[in-house]
């Protein structure tokens, strides 16, 4: 097509891909040949890229047939500090009438995803030519390629035409309409609790706020919103928002089940079926544990019922964390355009775990500049402040591909659960091997077998190997992202184990002596609770077992040994009947929670109580009873009309009646493997025995556990450290009033 020559004000450059010839430089103008452009150039002018996320049917179809949803990324989108990935996917769906009170509709049916890697890219004044070999994400198909030609009218894009062609044959092609220029579209919702009910309550930050920055990044407001737009997803916050009156008496920070529980009640009125690109978040007060910030939601119960709902679509936000101490709307001092900077951040973030993201060190990418890393196990592997100096408010590149064209399954709320579809069906970081020399050992070790259907816990022991003092962050729980799990089961299959919460928070920090230290303060050990997790039970079938963890703080990645372990075959007819009632969400839930008392997972904690009655005495009836008395000892608060209300209340006699039979079991045994286990029900206990008004007990089965303890042959200062459980005052043990800590 010819194009007369225009004033330079009117001409708008046309984007090409990289790859691609660009189209000569025009003549300069002549005055006397000068003409107003013809209907044929406004035809050609295009005022905005070509990238961006296409809908369309088969041509032949028409709306009932085939449908598919296209996501051009091949040319820069415009106002957005965005990179092109030079990709091409899409989605494919079944679509049909369906009469409903006496009205016809169209219904989709989401049936695969594909990609294509290298997409050719030839684009011309008047349309963009896009052609590529196919990958499927699942399944076997035939050879395949993409045909896909987009056009654009007035300066606007007109549409795009695919045409597929498989084994040599080509299908009927797709027409399809220019929807956006991002790939995704995600409706947010957001709760508030009456407490943190204030101002701010979305981050606003202006890139050049706080002087620790890139020194070339570009100065520009950030919001959530935008924050996802530059990924590629558009992101509508709803206007209105839920306030939760937080103000019952004694409700001072929120438990895992408290917050699964509120995310089931509050976001149960969003009606949408699931998966959907719906995504829910609440900033609270204060978590259990003070030092998290934020806290994203793997597993939900779901719509009618436990265990049949969405995975991967609520996270919290807390407000009261040291973090946002100096947090106001409008930063003027470098403290509060940090606290400004870490309240866009720690939304991001969490909301980031929702498509499916891990952490960057889980994907083995530790250096990654990711909304998805923490800054400082950043900085501890480069050097102070070096993660704010360099981080350009994105996620890498990775992430991008994953959260543009990755399988939709894997990415949309409420599809595949959190882990299982990005980045892990071969998990990166599963044979790290540490060399010689480290000054920290990471050492797991647990009994040599479990019984059947018995929750799997395994001790997790740092040891100093220096003659110098160290410090190490004592969060070993993989919930805090400090270590990294894997599993090998019995068929040989290697998976990493996460766990279904993701705290974020501060390092809690643990002085370890130079070793060889008489009294054993140059150890620190905790008992970490393995048997659920974001893909199941991990444990849940007879056969040997490999666990391996790493270590990855402080500038410190430190492999564990290989621990072998076996889980037995049921031994009765009663137990082999009773798996199937067991090995279930609701239950696994209720163990990873450490407890709770929603009403959504009633039925798990109905079968725990019945383990407890049935198997009392034994591990499996131990560990069931543990659970059911962290459950019912303790103040349980949930939404009611908006409001948090005390739905139970603490019943300590019951738990303690509960857990009787476990402490004879573990007061009776010598073994060492049962030491930590034994302490953290008498911890559990000595609560209880406070709330009971009955410190004299509490006094008197701490007194005995640092006895028995110290019979056994534990070091001394493992046994001053129980005597320090002894409680001061009632208060000293109140989960309410002063927020869990990690067992020391």
């Amino acid at each position: 097509m010819d194009i007369p020559n225009v004033p330079s004000t009117l001409l708008d450059p046309v984007p090409h891909h990289p790859t691609a010839i660009p189209s000569p430089p025009l003549p300069a103008p002549s005055p006397a040949s000068w003409s107003w452009p013809t209907e044929d150039w406004w035809r050609c002018w295009r005022s905005a890229a070509v990238s961006g996320r296409y809908e369309g049917n088969q041509a032949v179809t028409g709306p009932v047939g085939s449908a598919l949803e296209l996501r051009l990324d091949v040319d820069p989108r415009q106002g957005l500090e965005s990179p092109v990935l030079n990709k091409v996917s899409g989605d494919f769906f079944s679509t049909r009438q369906v009469k409903v009170g006496g009205l016809t509709q169209i219904v989709k049916t989401y049936v695969e995803s594909w990609i294509v890697d290298a997409p050719v890219v030839t684009m011309t004044r008047s349309d963009a030519h896009i052609t590529g070999t196919v990958r499927y994400w699942k399944g076997t198909h035939p050879t395949t390629t993409v045909d896909i030609v987009v056009t654009w009218q007035h300066g606007a894009i007109t549409g795009a035409v695919a045409t597929f062609t498989g084994g040599g044959v080509a299908g009927e092609p797709y027409a399809c309409k220019y929807r956006s220029d991002c790939f995704r579209d995600v409706n947010l919702e957001l709760d508030y609790c009456q407490s943190v009910d204030i101002d701010p309550k979305v981050p606003v930050y202006n890139s050049h706020a706080h002087n620790n920055r890139p020194a070339d990044l570009a100065e520009r407001t950030l919001s959530i919103e935008s924050s996802y737009k530059d990924a590629g997803v558009s992101v509508t916050i709803d206007p209105a928002h839920t306030v939760i009156d937080d103000s019952a008496a004694g409700f001072a920070s929120w438990s895992v089940g408290e917050l699964h529980d509120a995310m089931e009640t509050s976001f149960g009125k969003y009606n949408s079926g699931w998966p959907a690109w719906n995504l829910w978040g609440v900033q609270a007060g204060l978590f259990d544990s003070a030092g998290v910030g934020g806290i994203m939601f793997d597993a939900a119960a779901g719509f009618g019922g436990a265990g049949r709902g969405p995975d991967r679509q609520g996270f919290a936000v807390f407000r009261n964390h040291t973090w946002f101490t100096n947090l106001v709307s409008n930063p003027s001092t470098q403290d509060q355009a940090w606290a400004m900077r870490h309240f866009l951040y720690t939304w991001v973030h969490e909301a980031g775990h929702a498509f499916n993201f891990l952490h960057a060190w889980d994907k083995a990418r530790p250096d990654s500049l990711s909304w998805m890393n923490y800054d400082w196990k950043y900085d501890q592997r480069n050097g102070a402040d070096t993660f704010w100096a360099n981080f350009r408010f994105r996620f890498d590149d990775d992430e991008l591909l994953h959260m543009r064209h990755g399988d939709r399954a894997a990415v949309i709320m409420g599809g595949d659960p959190w882990a299982s579809g990005g980045h892990l069906e071969s998990p990166p970081g599963a044979m790290t091997v540490s060399g010689p020399g480290s000054d920290v050992e990471l050492a797991l070790s647990a009994k040599s077998y479990f019984e059947y259907m018995e929750p799997v816990a395994i001790e997790f022991r740092l040891r100093n190997t220096s003659d110098a003092p160290v410090l190490v962050d004592g969060r070993l729980d993989p919930r805090y992202g400090n270590t990294t799990v894997y599993v090998q089961k019995p068929d040989g299959t290697v998976v990493l184990h996460e766990s279904v919460v993701c705290f974020y928070g501060l390092p809690e920090l643990v002085a370890l002596a130079p070793a060889g230290t008489t009294d054993g303060s140059d150890r620190y050990s905790q008992l970490v609770q393995l048997a659920y997790g974001t893909v199941g039970f991990a444990f849940d079938e007879p056969g040997q077992y490999l666990v391996r963890a790493v270590y990855s703080t402080d500038g410190v990645v430190q492999a564990s040994n290989t621990l072998p372990l076996r889980v037995g075959f049921p031994v009765t007819k009663e137990e082999d009947r009773f798996a199937p009632e067991f090995f279930t969400r609701e239950v696994g839930l209720t163990l990873a929670f450490e407890g709770s008392m929603s009403p959504h997972l009633s039925k798990g904690l109905d079968t725990l109580t019945e383990a407890a009655e049935r198997f009392s005495g034994e591990p499996l009836g131990v560990k069931a009873a543990t659970a059911v008395a962290q459950s019912v000892g303790d103040d349980f608060y949930r939404r009611k009309d908006d409001k948090m209300v005390k739905h139970h209340t603490a019943d300590p006699q019951r738990a303690l009646a509960l857990t009787d039979a476990g402490l004879a079991t573990f007061q009776e045994s010598g073994a060492p493997t049962s030491n930590l286990a034994y302490r953290n029900l008498v911890e559990l206990r000595t609560e209880l025995h406070v709330k009971a008004d009955d410190s004299a007990a509490a006094k008197s089965e701490v007194e005995t556990l640092a006895k028995d303890l110290g019979t056994r042959g534990a070091n001394a200062a493992v046994v001053a450290q129980v005597k320090e459980l002894i409680p001061a005052t009632p208060a000293a043990r109140s989960r309410r009033s002063a927020p869990r800590k990690p067992a020391t």
